[in-house]
């Protein structure tokens, strides 16, 4: 078998484990979408670290294809033309599965600032109460003043209250 074959056989390597490596990619991806969905930050946050070591693979997989990107693919030997056929498979394979976590990534980003706006909203929201119940706890420590005081103007007679407003 000769050097070129050898570095056609190491292509079709490569090109595998780039594979599996967008594969696992892919499903993180989705896992992500399912765990934003439902909230569970924890484990969102774990799958992103799990997701990060298979870009870091990804990425040094790419860094040994790069010299296979400047050859022409048709001059290059193969042993067999089965194996040829196989790795220009799980190369149009492999591209579909980038499109399919470049995509799984901007709907996953956009979920998480829709979700992140709802947490701002809703933070928002429970301080804008906490400031009505402050206001209104201090309001009831002070004792009520004003105009709706009530006040007796006259000791009660033959049982009766007179209640009179100061407005």
């Amino acid at each position: 078998m000769g050097k070129t074959e050898l570095a056609s056989e190491k292509l079709a390597d490569l090109i595998t484990k780039r594979r599996l490596c967008l594969v696992k990619l892919r499903d993180l991806g989705r896992k992500q979408t399912a765990l934003i969905a439902a909230g569970e930050m924890g484990a969102l946050l774990r799958s992103l670290s799990a997701k990060n070591q298979w870009i870091v693979a990804v990425q040094a997989i790419e860094k040994e294809l790069a010299p296979y990107h400047a050859q022409d693919p048709a001059d290059r030997p193969w042993p067999s033309p089965k194996l040829r056929e196989q790795c220009a498979e799980q190369a149009v394979e492999c591209q579909e599965l980038l499109d399919e976590v470049m995509q799984l990534e901007r709907e996953n980003e956009q979920q998480m600032t829709q979700r992140r706006d709802q947490v701002a909203q809703q933070l928002q929201a429970a301080h804008a109460a906490g400031a009505a119940r402050a206001a209104y706890q201090a309001q009831q420590t002070r004792g009520v003043s004003g105009p709706h005081r009530i006040q007796f103007d006259t000791p009660p007679t033959s049982g009766q209250l007179d209640l009179q407003s100061n407005a």
